[in-house]
């Protein structure tokens, strides 16, 4: 099989001469900090999520760690999280004093089993953290029956979940507080940067007030000629905000949000019709009330493919493929090694097996029938 002459990367940003322009104009504004952008992409975003209230951040990590501080998790609580996700998603209940306790995930959309949530309910669990892996919505639903049962609050971790529907609604419309990424890689992108999106106006208010040093909300246009030098300190608060540069990009980005997320299905689309039957393709949810945002396209390698998982993906890279794995386990790393040990088979037994394929917007038809032809190719050669 010939191989590609250009490495084809694993992601990479969609950026026009329109978001380069209106990072530009941002700069010449003279705002590089948090100013009049970021309200506009604030108020935007809003809208999205059918009016419930933003506050966005220098990072998804951020929302996260916010959401946390705002809901009051604190030292002695326990929060059910997925190990299969980024280290953010759990190092932010550290960072809140509360015990992460690891549930497993279901086999076919690797979102967090609801089953194992409720066995390792306790009287110390205060909330649930569910993240929506690769674009798939969890099961919000049984998530929020199981938190309304037992007086617990359910946090989103949507990293990869901007522009996915869950029952005709975008995610961000349904739990209690959904935290958003926009990383470099994500389907919306600000460089760095992300959000927390909620239905309850004290927890915003608080998230708010935590993003920006505790100070009052109006003091980031103290140097406007309507501000005043004035300024009160009501808690010792972190600096969390977004920054207008990254706001515009945020602003173009989100128009073209549609379109992008058009494209990555198209992808996702020739490799579900390519791949042949020694990978496991990802889950597609038939309800057509779901939409899946895509942000990445995981595959497993079966044991009749004839390769391991690491030679797979030493051989796409020679081929010129970029791919990556999602996730390490987190209770798999060094310093969770300690941690509460909880049996999560699933979790470990996706690890061995799991790739994550190239999918972005900047994709091509081509480049997506090339990687399907490689792996076909790489699995029975």
């Amino acid at each position: 099989m010939n191989k590609r002459t250009s490495f084809l990367p694993f992601a990479k940003p969609d950026i026009d001469k329109e978001d380069i322009q209106a990072v530009v104009n941002a700069l010449e504004s003279g705002w590089l900090s948090k100013g009049p952008k970021v309200l506009e992409f604030e108020e935007q975003l809003q809208c999205f999520f059918g009016g419930r209230y933003v506050v966005t951040c220098n990072s998804g990590t951020a929302a996260l760690h916010l959401a946390l501080l705002a809901a009051g998790i604190k030292e002695g609580d326990e929060v059910i999280v997925p190990s299969f996700t980024f280290a953010s998603t759990i190092n932010v209940i550290v960072h809140v004093g509360a015990t992460p306790i690891f549930a497993d995930v279901q086999e076919d959309t690797f979102c967090i089993d609801v089953q194992d949530v409720v066995s390792k309910l306790t009287s110390r669990t205060k909330a649930i953290v569910a993240v929506h892996y690769a674009g798939l919505s969890a099961d919000i639903d049984s998530l929020m029956n199981v938190c309304n049962q037992h007086n617990l609050l359910l946090i989103e971790d949507a990293a990869h979940a901007m522009g996915a529907y869950y029952k005709n609604k975008p995610i961000g419309t349904h739990g209690h507080i959904v935290c958003f990424s926009f990383y470099a890689t994500k389907t919306l992108s600000t460089g760095e940067g992300g959000a927390l999106v909620t239905d309850d106006k004290q927890i915003a208010d608080q998230a708010r007030l935590l993003s920006w040093h505790g100070i009052e909300s109006n003091a980031w246009k103290r140097y406007a000629k309507a501000g005043s030098w004035r300024y009160e300190l009501l808690l010792p608060g972190y600096k969390y905000n977004m920054t207008d540069p990254q706001a515009a990009l945020g602003i173009t980005q989100l128009a073209k949000l549609s379109a992008m997320q058009s494209k990555r299905a198209q992808i996702a689309e020739v490799y579900l019709n390519r791949l042949h039957s020694h990978v496991q393709l990802p889950h597609v949810d038939s309800d057509s009330g779901n939409v899946h945002a895509w942000h990445l396209f995981p595959i497993r390698i079966k044991p009749d493919c004839g390769i391991s998982r690491d030679d797979f993906i030493s051989s796409l890279k020679d081929y010129g493929i970029g791919t990556s794995v999602h996730f390490i386990p987190v209770h798999m790393q060094p310093f969770y090694a300690e941690w509460p040990r909880l049996s999560l088979p699933v979790t470990e037994l996706v690890f061995s097996e799991i790739v994550s394929l190239p999918i972005y917007s900047l994709m091509t038809v081509a480049d997506a029938q090339y990687v399907a032809e490689t792996i076909n190719y790489v699995c029975v050669k």
